[in-house]
């Protein structure tokens, strides 16, 4: 094993390091409601989706791209989410919910040309009038791409591990 073998682990874990803390910043903004400024944490040809999970024998548990989609937004639709979530009308959010983010398991891993494969897992509950609670457990696989000395979000796929959904609707971000 030569020193340049030695490094390359170390280069990996800084990486993951600097993606966690990246996740870490923007569930802060997420639980704090600065929607205007966790939308700029994506790249205008961002991709934020959530496939369908399926329990089956022997078949892939999640549908395909093109296929059903819990949602399925280009950046265009994602800024009317975040405009819609910052609206005094905003039905669903009134009032507004209260959220606590958990993000856990962060790995980055070089995808070259710029890009980092990163996932995570998390842990998204929810608080809203005087007694509903949600809490959404899933995954998420990310591409980054490099912007000075930070990160945007190329693409987001978004893997709810439930079943079965208990909330009235799924108006928090992840």
């Amino acid at each position: 094993m030569t020193l340049l073998d030695e490094a390359r682990p170390a280069d990996a874990a800084m990486l993951s390091l600097e993606v966690a803390q990246f996740y870490y910043h923007e569930a802060r903004l997420l639980d704090d409601r600065r929607f205007d400024e966790w939308i700029e944490l994506f790249t205008t040809e961002s991709t934020y989706w959530a496939p369908v999970r399926v329990t089956r024998e022997g078949d892939p548990d999640r549908m395909q791209r093109g296929e059903l989609a819990l949602f399925d937004d280009d950046f265009g639709t994602l800024e009317l989410r975040v405009t819609s979530l910052s609206a005094k009308s905003a039905w669903a959010e009134i009032p507004p919910s209260r959220t606590r983010r958990l993000i856990t398991n962060v790995t980055a891993t070089d995808a070259g040309d710029g890009r980092v494969a990163a996932a995570s897992n998390f842990v998204v509950f929810r608080s809203r009038l005087e007694a509903t609670e949600h809490t959404f457990y899933g995954a998420r696989e990310d591409i980054l791409v490099r912007d000075g000395a930070s990160w945007r979000i190329l693409e987001r796929k978004i893997l709810l591990d439930h079943n079965v959904y208990t909330s009235d609707n799924i108006s928090v971000l992840f």
